[in-house]
């Protein structure tokens, strides 16, 4: 019998992985007071997509959003154009 993650498609694992490396890229690079409240959720058409655990961490994300923009263009993980936040419900 097979096991269940022989049916996993190979891009799901690899979006994982990016998504992984990416959580390992940022939680170096964000100051420590934010790192804790934020995780990116998902990478679609060179957008990251990160929750925030309360809506102001979610603010500041917004408003220093070309900041980390700029800061995230210099990581050989994965090009990134765009941030979009979302609130964690």
């Amino acid at each position: 019998m097979k096991k269940i993650s022989s049916f996993i498609p190979q891009h799901v694992i690899n979006k994982k992985e990016l998504i992984k490396e990416l959580n390992d890229f940022i939680a170096h690079m964000l100051p420590m007071e934010i790192i804790g409240y934020i995780e990116i959720v998902n990478v679609k058409d060179n957008v990251l997509i990160i929750s925030c655990k309360n809506s102001s961490i979610a603010t500041l994300m917004r408003f220093e959003k070309q900041k980390y923009i700029d800061m995230l263009s210099n990581n050989k993980i994965h090009k990134i154009n765009d941030i979009k936040i979302a609130i964690e419900s």
